[in-house]
């Protein structure tokens, strides 16, 4: 008997649960996750579902897919059907959820793991995997076309977001240390052009630091390998997504990751109606890129002191239009 935990629309869990085949009631939500493993090639791992499996029968799909269980994680529910269909342990230091689909019943995680798949060592499930291999990005679209491989309309999306240099990983407490020395380097120069005694992120406490750590998601924000920021995005209330922090170091201003991290992460939370951030009035360079994507000043204003003022932005667009199947 396979139970789910039911989330609103937010993604907020209510409390209630659902068994497998019951009709669920309008506004249950449930999660789901679709798991990628592409290799150092830029192969696909895609497994074929069995002949007599409901919905899309014969058909090749991502390398495992499936709801998320009563008191799990979406990352807990992406290793344990990656073990069930495939018998792999998926390396989640090497994982991200690139988007997420909010559909008529639920949120989708779509993760990205990067990892090299002994063939042999596969141990499909026989009620659920007919047979899996390695495919190019060429090849899948050869068999969305031939009508062979479900008709995701995220391909697109996916396969762009797979190739970039970018990616989002989630931080943990084993990061505090370098995360904390970073946001100190990252805000040195604006404390000392402001001389922000009170705000400034470089007299938080390591302590105050791994608290905030653990409020909503930290990611770290890495390029090529190489460790270039961090972002921290919380929900301040259903529905209101805040980007409380994001930081660059130096040497990598000015290359316009800020801006695609931004757009990434609003492809994340579906569930948000509306974003929101403050900012130093006086970068003027800041202000331009948020509004540059879509935020508008609110018209509320903080004086930090004589150079330095905070001032409040907000997006309300709807900026996730990412849908699981085509029509």
């Amino acid at each position: 008997m396979e139970q789910w935990d039911i989330l609103n629309e937010f993604r907020e869990k209510t409390g209630k649960t659902w068994i497998r085949g019951d009709e669920m009631s309008e506004g249950d939500f449930h999660q789901v996750v679709h798991i990628w493993i592409m290799n150092d090639k830029g192969e696909f791992l895609i497994q074929q579902r069995q002949p007599w499996k409901i919905g899309w029968p014969n058909m090749w799909d991502c390398a495992a897919a499936g709801s998320v269980l009563i008191g799990e994680t979406s990352e807990m529910g992406a290793i344990r059907e990656a073990k069930e269909e495939l018998g792999i342990e998926l390396k989640m230091e090497h994982a991200e959820v690139m988007f997420t689909v909010k559909f008529s019943r639920g949120f989708d995680d779509h993760w990205l793991v990067k990892q090299e798949i002994d063939m042999e060592q596969l141990n499909l499930q026989y009620e659920e995997v007919a047979d899996a291999r390695w495919v190019t990005v060429n090849e899948i679209l050869m068999l969305v076309e031939s009508g062979e491989f479900i008709p995701y309309q995220i391909l697109e999306p996916l396969f762009e977001m797979s190739m970039s240099s970018i990616s989002l990983r989630k931080a943990s407490l084993s990061d505090a240390e370098e995360l904390f020395a970073m946001q100190k380097k990252v805000f040195q120069p604006i404390y000392e052009k402001y001389q922000d005694h009170d705000t400034s992120p470089v007299f938080q406490s390591f302590e105050r630091f791994t608290e905030r750590l653990q409020i909503g998601d930290y990611f770290k924000i890495v390029e090529h390998g190489l460790l270039v920021g961090s972002v921290h995005v919380y929900p301040k209330s259903s529905g209101i997504m805040r980007l409380h922090m994001i930081n660059i170091l130096q040497q990598f201003q000015g290359k316009g990751i800020a801006q695609k991290v931004m757009r990434r992460l609003e492809s994340m939370y579906p569930e948000a109606v509306s974003w929101e951030l403050d900012t130093i009035k006086q970068e003027h360079r800041n202000c331009y890129l948020y509004e540059k994507i879509g935020y508008v000043q609110t018209g509320e204003e903080w004086k930090v002191n004589e150079q330095m003022t905070l001032v409040h932005y907000t997006k309300t667009n709807s900026f996730n239009h990412l849908k699981p199947i085509s029509t």
